[in-house]
Protein backbone atom coordinates (compact mmCIF):
# COMPACT_ATOMS: atom_id res chain seq x y z
CA UNK A 1 0.00 0.00 0.00
CA UNK A 2 1.49 3.50 -1.06
CA UNK A 3 1.82 5.90 1.67
CA UNK A 4 -0.50 9.55 0.74
CA UNK A 5 1.65 11.28 3.48
CA UNK A 6 3.05 14.31 1.57
CA UNK A 7 3.57 16.57 4.70
CA UNK A 8 7.15 16.59 4.02
CA UNK A 9 7.76 17.46 0.85
CA UNK A 10 4.87 20.00 0.57
CA UNK A 11 6.43 22.78 -0.31
CA UNK A 12 5.78 25.30 2.83
CA UNK A 13 3.93 28.73 1.61
CA UNK A 14 5.64 31.92 2.82
CA UNK A 15 3.94 32.49 5.88
CA UNK A 16 4.91 29.16 7.19
CA UNK A 17 8.72 30.31 6.26
CA UNK A 18 8.15 33.66 8.19
CA UNK A 19 6.39 32.36 10.79
CA UNK A 20 9.34 29.26 11.34
CA UNK A 21 12.13 32.08 11.31
CA UNK A 22 10.29 34.36 13.93
CA UNK A 23 9.41 31.13 15.94
CA UNK A 24 5.79 31.18 15.76
CA UNK A 25 4.87 28.33 13.93
CA UNK A 26 3.08 25.03 15.73
CA UNK A 27 5.11 21.95 16.54
CA UNK A 28 3.58 19.78 14.13
CA UNK A 29 4.24 21.87 11.38
CA UNK A 30 8.13 22.88 12.34
CA UNK A 31 9.20 20.01 12.70
CA UNK A 32 7.42 19.20 8.81
CA UNK A 33 9.10 22.48 7.99
CA UNK A 34 12.45 21.25 9.44
CA UNK A 35 12.01 18.02 7.51
CA UNK A 36 11.11 20.13 4.01
CA UNK A 37 14.36 22.47 4.53
CA UNK A 38 16.67 19.60 5.37
CA UNK A 39 16.40 18.42 1.85
CA UNK A 40 15.98 21.89 0.33
CA UNK A 41 19.21 24.07 1.30
CA UNK A 42 17.87 26.72 -1.26
CA UNK A 43 14.88 27.07 1.13
CA UNK A 44 16.74 26.86 4.00
CA UNK A 45 19.05 29.64 3.34
CA UNK A 46 16.13 32.00 2.46
CA UNK A 47 14.61 30.83 6.30
CA UNK A 48 18.26 32.15 7.72
CA UNK A 49 18.17 35.38 5.45
CA UNK A 50 14.87 36.47 6.61
CA UNK A 51 15.85 35.69 10.54
CA UNK A 52 19.00 37.99 9.62
CA UNK A 53 17.17 40.55 8.08
CA UNK A 54 14.93 40.55 11.01
CA UNK A 55 17.84 41.18 13.50
CA UNK A 56 19.55 43.53 11.17
CA UNK A 57 16.54 46.10 11.29
CA UNK A 58 15.80 45.92 14.82
CA UNK A 59 19.48 46.60 15.73
CA UNK A 60 19.37 49.50 13.37
CA UNK A 61 16.25 51.22 14.75
CA UNK A 62 17.55 50.72 18.34
CA UNK A 63 18.96 53.29 20.01
CA UNK A 64 22.85 52.82 20.63
CA UNK A 65 22.51 54.29 24.68
CA UNK A 66 19.12 52.10 24.84
CA UNK A 67 19.82 48.85 26.80
CA UNK A 68 19.27 45.61 24.93
CA UNK A 69 15.66 44.08 26.07
CA UNK A 70 15.13 41.03 27.17
CA UNK A 71 13.81 38.39 24.63
CA UNK A 72 9.82 38.42 25.19
CA UNK A 73 8.15 35.27 24.82
CA UNK A 74 4.71 33.80 24.67
CA UNK A 75 1.91 36.14 23.56
CA UNK A 76 4.29 39.23 24.05
CA UNK A 77 7.48 37.76 21.79
CA UNK A 78 4.37 37.02 18.85
CA UNK A 79 3.37 40.73 19.46
CA UNK A 80 6.67 42.13 19.19
CA UNK A 81 7.92 39.73 15.80
CA UNK A 82 4.30 41.21 14.45
CA UNK A 83 5.88 44.92 15.11
CA UNK A 84 8.83 43.63 13.69
CA UNK A 85 7.77 42.69 10.39
CA UNK A 86 5.69 45.69 9.75
CA UNK A 87 8.84 47.51 10.44
CA UNK A 88 10.92 45.28 7.69
CA UNK A 89 8.04 45.63 5.35
CA UNK A 90 7.57 49.78 5.72
CA UNK A 91 11.51 50.29 5.67
CA UNK A 92 11.21 48.14 2.63
CA UNK A 93 8.51 49.77 0.86
CA UNK A 94 10.11 53.39 1.53
CA UNK A 95 13.60 51.98 0.38
CA UNK A 96 11.86 50.92 -3.03
CA UNK A 97 9.85 54.01 -3.38
CA UNK A 98 13.10 56.15 -2.97
CA UNK A 99 14.73 53.89 -6.04
CA UNK A 100 11.52 54.48 -7.98
CA UNK A 101 11.93 57.63 -7.43
CA UNK A 102 15.24 58.24 -8.11
CA UNK A 103 15.35 55.95 -11.35
CA UNK A 104 12.43 58.56 -12.97
CA UNK A 105 14.04 61.59 -12.07
CA UNK A 106 17.16 60.27 -13.95
CA UNK A 107 15.12 59.26 -16.75
CA UNK A 108 13.37 62.26 -17.10
CA UNK A 109 17.07 64.03 -16.71
CA UNK A 110 18.41 61.74 -19.12
CA UNK A 111 15.32 62.46 -21.48
CA UNK A 112 15.52 66.47 -21.41
CA UNK A 113 19.27 66.27 -22.35
CA UNK A 114 20.15 67.98 -25.48
CA UNK A 115 22.87 66.35 -27.20
CA UNK A 116 25.91 67.50 -28.29
CA UNK A 117 24.42 66.48 -32.61
CA UNK A 118 20.84 67.96 -31.94
CA UNK A 119 22.30 71.34 -30.80
CA UNK A 120 24.29 71.86 -33.22
CA UNK A 121 21.99 70.76 -36.09
CA UNK A 122 20.12 73.52 -34.36
CA UNK A 123 22.58 75.95 -34.49
CA UNK A 124 23.00 75.78 -38.48
CA UNK A 125 19.45 76.01 -38.62
CA UNK A 126 19.29 79.00 -36.32
CA UNK A 127 21.58 80.80 -38.16
CA UNK A 128 20.58 80.33 -41.77
CA UNK A 129 17.19 81.46 -40.07
CA UNK A 130 19.01 84.78 -38.88
CA UNK A 131 20.65 85.09 -41.93
CA UNK A 132 17.48 84.77 -44.19
CA UNK A 133 15.70 87.63 -41.93
CA UNK A 134 17.81 90.41 -43.02
CA UNK A 135 18.44 91.70 -39.52
CA UNK A 136 20.44 95.18 -39.69
CA UNK A 137 21.42 98.10 -37.76
CA UNK A 138 17.76 99.40 -36.91
CA UNK A 139 16.47 96.19 -36.08
CA UNK A 140 14.80 96.19 -32.30
CA UNK A 141 15.53 93.30 -29.97
CA UNK A 142 12.90 90.84 -29.96
CA UNK A 143 12.56 88.60 -26.69
CA UNK A 144 10.47 85.57 -26.48
CA UNK A 145 7.95 85.35 -22.89
CA UNK A 146 9.34 81.74 -22.21
CA UNK A 147 13.04 82.75 -22.28
CA UNK A 148 14.29 81.94 -19.25
CA UNK A 149 17.84 82.58 -19.13
CA UNK A 150 19.29 86.33 -19.97
CA UNK A 151 21.14 86.99 -23.23
CA UNK A 152 25.25 87.13 -22.52
CA UNK A 153 26.75 91.01 -22.35
CA UNK A 154 28.78 91.03 -25.51
CA UNK A 155 28.39 94.38 -26.24
CA UNK A 156 32.06 95.14 -25.39
CA UNK A 157 32.67 92.93 -28.26
CA UNK A 158 30.49 95.21 -30.34
CA UNK A 159 27.72 92.52 -30.54
CA UNK A 160 24.14 93.35 -30.18
CA UNK A 161 21.33 91.11 -29.60
CA UNK A 162 18.32 91.08 -31.80
CA UNK A 163 16.22 88.00 -30.81
CA UNK A 164 16.26 85.79 -27.96
CA UNK A 165 13.72 82.26 -27.96
CA UNK A 166 13.80 78.96 -26.39
CA UNK A 167 14.01 76.58 -29.17
CA UNK A 168 11.85 73.11 -28.32
CA UNK A 169 13.65 70.55 -29.82
CA UNK A 170 11.95 67.49 -28.58
CA UNK A 171 9.21 66.32 -25.86
CA UNK A 172 11.32 67.06 -22.97
CA UNK A 173 14.62 68.59 -24.70
CA UNK A 174 14.93 72.57 -24.30
CA UNK A 175 17.35 75.11 -25.69
CA UNK A 176 17.97 78.65 -25.64
CA UNK A 177 18.92 80.90 -28.74
CA UNK A 178 20.10 84.37 -28.90
CA UNK A 179 21.01 86.02 -32.21
CA UNK A 180 23.63 89.11 -32.31
CA UNK A 181 24.76 91.44 -34.87
CA UNK A 182 28.68 92.22 -35.08
CA UNK A 183 29.88 95.67 -35.78
CA UNK A 184 29.32 94.40 -39.89
CA UNK A 185 25.85 93.42 -39.17
CA UNK A 186 26.38 90.06 -39.90
CA UNK A 187 24.19 87.53 -37.71
CA UNK A 188 25.87 85.43 -34.85
CA UNK A 189 23.75 83.15 -32.98
CA UNK A 190 24.09 81.44 -29.63
CA UNK A 191 22.40 78.52 -28.26
CA UNK A 192 22.53 76.85 -24.93
CA UNK A 193 20.67 73.74 -23.89
CA UNK A 194 20.93 72.10 -20.40
CA UNK A 195 23.32 68.65 -20.32
CA UNK A 196 23.70 67.35 -16.59
CA UNK A 197 25.09 64.14 -17.61
CA UNK A 198 27.48 65.37 -20.25
CA UNK A 199 31.57 65.42 -19.65
CA UNK A 200 32.98 68.54 -19.16
CA UNK A 201 34.83 70.30 -22.12
CA UNK A 202 35.15 74.18 -20.54
CA UNK A 203 37.49 75.24 -23.94
CA UNK A 204 35.83 75.64 -27.12
CA UNK A 205 36.49 73.82 -30.75
CA UNK A 206 35.72 74.53 -34.00
CA UNK A 207 34.71 73.04 -37.15
CA UNK A 208 33.06 73.63 -40.25
CA UNK A 209 30.07 73.20 -41.58
CA UNK A 210 29.94 74.36 -45.39
CA UNK A 211 30.19 78.36 -45.23
CA UNK A 212 29.35 78.53 -41.09
CA UNK A 213 31.68 77.78 -38.48
CA UNK A 214 30.46 76.43 -35.06
CA UNK A 215 32.27 76.69 -32.03
CA UNK A 216 31.34 74.50 -29.02
CA UNK A 217 31.80 73.65 -25.55
CA UNK A 218 30.38 72.22 -22.53
CA UNK A 219 30.56 73.47 -18.96
CA UNK A 220 28.85 73.63 -15.20
CA UNK A 221 25.81 70.67 -17.14
CA UNK A 222 25.30 73.03 -19.97
CA UNK A 223 26.26 72.78 -23.80
CA UNK A 224 26.67 75.88 -25.81
CA UNK A 225 27.68 76.41 -29.80
CA UNK A 226 28.49 79.46 -30.98
CA UNK A 227 27.31 79.51 -34.84
CA UNK A 228 28.20 82.12 -37.66
CA UNK A 229 29.78 82.91 -41.04
CA UNK A 230 33.63 81.48 -41.22
CA UNK A 231 34.25 84.87 -41.79
CA UNK A 232 32.22 86.53 -39.51
CA UNK A 233 34.24 89.51 -37.35
CA UNK A 234 34.86 88.31 -33.58
CA UNK A 235 32.97 84.64 -34.11
CA UNK A 236 36.05 83.20 -32.31
CA UNK A 237 36.36 85.97 -29.64
CA UNK A 238 32.66 85.40 -28.43
CA UNK A 239 33.25 81.97 -27.23
CA UNK A 240 37.13 83.05 -26.15
CA UNK A 241 34.73 86.00 -23.45
CA UNK A 242 31.92 83.21 -22.62
CA UNK A 243 34.21 80.37 -22.17
CA UNK A 244 36.50 82.55 -19.11
CA UNK A 245 33.79 82.94 -17.44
Amino acid sequence: MTSTDNRHSTPPSEADIQAYADGTLTPERTAALRDYLSKHPAEARRVAFYDRLNAQIQAAFRATDEPVPPRPSGLRASFARTRARRSVRRTLNVLAALVVTLAIVSGWLAAAQVSAQALDNAAVMALAEATAQGFSAASPTRADASTDASAPDLSALGMRVVEQRVLQLGPLQRANEFVYLNGDQQPVVILTAAAPFAREQPQWSARRVGEMRLLTWTAQRQRFVVAGNARAHGLMRVADVMTAR
